[in-house]
């Protein structure tokens, strides 16, 4: 079972690394590239070299790994026989606790743009994450018009306390741009947790069919 969990979790994050990178390539960093020359005042950007594109492709690939081995591992806690079909619905569970809540009150940002003070996102990100990973599993997998009420104030929790934000929100970039790189970091994000929740669930129900015999 080990042995499934860490081949299927690998080749998860793989696909789903290189399918990220390569969105991330086409799609997002060009929209960086052109904040960038905001920022510099009217420079030209150098672009992107081929080290900078490894480093963020490995970077992705080692976080979906990770994620696949989350959602892997707590969908067998969860019990029952773990598919593709199964798996996709724990996938965009995770998409909405790890990407969609947290970008209501911290949007991705481009370069250029005021952002309030590192330690603090990082810890209302962490926050965000767990409390909408707790509110759904009460809403879908306790059930009860009780769970459900009591899952909706868990998620909702962090975005009343409020996320931090900087001191003045002037920025160089134009707001087009900005709304055009939180629309694309969230498709992107989208599109990884798809790849990774539908190979994981695959790989996993045959190797740990095979596993089983």
């Amino acid at each position: 079972m080990v042995r499934a969990l860490v081949l299927s979790a690998a080749a998860a994050g793989l696909a789903g690394g290189l399918v990220a990178a390569t969105y991330q390539a086409l799609v997002v960093t060009p929209l960086i590239l052109e904040a960038e020359v905001f920022e510099q005042a009217g420079n030209v950007a150098g672009g992107v070299d081929l080290g900078r594109h490894l480093q963020t492709s490995l970077a992705t690939i080692v976080l979906a790994v990770g994620g696949a081995l989350i959602l892997l591992g707590l969908m067998m806690l969860d019990g029952g026989r773990i598919t593709a079909r199964r798996a996709l619905p724990w996938g965009a569970g995770a998409f909405v606790a790890v990407a969609l809540a947290p970008a209501v009150g911290l949007p991705p940002e481009l370069p250029g743009m005021p952002a309030a003070d590192l330690v603090e996102r990082q810890i209302w990100w962490l926050a965000t994450v767990l409390a909408t990973a707790f509110g759904l599993w009460t809403i879908f997998r306790r059930g009860g018009p009780a769970s459900i009420v009591l899952g909706v104030l868990v998620i909702v929790l962090p975005h009343v306390v409020g996320a931090p934000q900087p001191v003045n929100h002037d920025s160089v970039v134009p707001a087009g741009l900005a709304a055009q790189f939180v629309t694309s970091s969230l498709a992107g994000s989208l599109i990884l947790w798809i790849v990774v929740s539908c190979v994981a669930g695959t790989m996993f129900d045959r190797l740990g069919a095979g596993a089983d015999e």
